[in-house]
């Protein structure tokens, strides 16, 4: 057996991949990881896409996310959702919820799309307008999610947390579950894409702390999905509070799989380990999705939990949580350095040896 034949038998393919069709929308929000705006002239075509969804699938991949930009502006969006279909993808999308009028969300069912997730920044208009820099994104977001609703597209609500919004996660969860969604998948505030340096947005540690006490009673009371983005010390939390058997009934791992079972490829073919964590590590103009996967080292250290630095190398958790690799290296340039959020003590993660 050769090392690349060694290598491609012991690295498990991506569970999910996000796929960014277009980096073309129409809101102009300060945290958008991935700038977006204009249309970017290099943007794959259409039949470049395709051969992306096919290398997806090739790859063992189950789950495809048609991200942006705003994907419902990509006029052929709904023959990429049918041509991932017929390749075995499980087709979801991210959406901003303005253009999910009751026709594209029954052409979006049709054409196989089985879920969308729609940002909802506030529990209340002024709040999530502010941060998307529209007056009237928020009631587009609200319609977008009754449409789903009503036609039987199923959706989540994923809320960005930052600094000035935390308090209001109550809130839109109560709104998420009126609005009938299925999931709520809660992202950290990362300073990345156009949030670059931007730190003064990012909770402080006891909100943070107070987001995971949340979730974690809310998980346990009721049956609604939540996954929790860019904050890997929730399952270091969860882990350390909540009994194996509960943890095995109710509640969902989701970070941080930067390059372990999770990647991302944006609109112009470059392809990063995370949307947050914004290395280049191929194009696929130029190699195989699979030859990127497998071969990359960047995706080879992030999968090497060893060459992690500081509280992050020596803690006990670091193969459920390693840190938010993308906070460690929009801080300090290294994405294996100690996660400069994290507030648990040495004491706390160590395991002593």
């Amino acid at each position: 057996m050769t090392s690349r034949e060694k290598l491609t038998e012991e690295v498990l393919p991506p569970a999910l991949v996000s796929f960014g069709i277009t980096r073309e929308c129409d809101l102009d929000c300060p945290h958008c990881y991935s700038d977006s705006g204009e249309k970017d002239p290099r943007e794959l075509t259409t039949e470049e896409a395709k051969r992306v969804i096919n290398d997806i699938a090739d790859l063992g991949t189950k789950i495809i996310i048609l991200d942006g930009g705003e994907p419902t502006l990509r006029k052929d969006l709904i023959e990429l959702i049918q041509h991932s279909g017929d390749n075995g993808l499980v087709t979801v999308m991210g959406s901003h919820g303005g253009p999910l009028t009751k026709e594209m969300a029954r052409d979006l069912k049709s054409a196989g799309c089985k879920g969308v997730a729609i940002s909802l920044d506030g529990a209340v208009a002024k709040t999530h307008d502010e941060w998307r820099g529209m007056e009237g994104a928020w009631k587009g977001a609200v319609e977008g999610a009754r449409n789903c609703a009503e036609v039987g597209l199923e959706f989540q609500i994923a809320p960005l947390l930052h600094r000035k919004n935390s308090g209001e996660l109550s809130g839109i969860i109560d709104y998420a579950k009126e609005l009938g969604a299925g999931a709520v998948e809660i992202f950290d505030y990362v300073p990345a894409g156009r949030g670059k340096g931007h730190f003064e947005h990012e909770l402080d540690t006891e909100q943070r702390k107070m987001v995971i006490d949340e979730v974690i009673k809310l998980q346990r009371a009721d049956d609604l999905v939540y996954r929790v983005i860019a904050l890997p010390q929730y399952w270091v939390v969860v882990e350390k509070e909540v009994r194996e058997d509960e943890i095995l009934m109710k509640f969902t791992r989701s970070c941080c799989a930067a390059g372990t079972r999770y990647i991302t490829i944006l609109p112009n073919g470059d392809v990063i380990p995370c949307m947050v964590l914004q290395i280049v590590v191929g194009n696929v103009h130029q190699d195989s999705l699979k030859t990127i996967w497998y071969e990359s080292p960047v995706l080879r250290d992030l999968r090497n939990r060893d060459l992690l630095k500081g509280k992050c190398g020596i803690c006990k958790y670091k193969s459920v949580c390693a840190g938010a690799r993308c906070k460690a290296y929009e801080k300090t340039g290294d994405m294996l350095a100690e996660d400069p959020t994290c507030w648990f003590t040495e004491d706390e993660i160590s395991t002593g040896d």
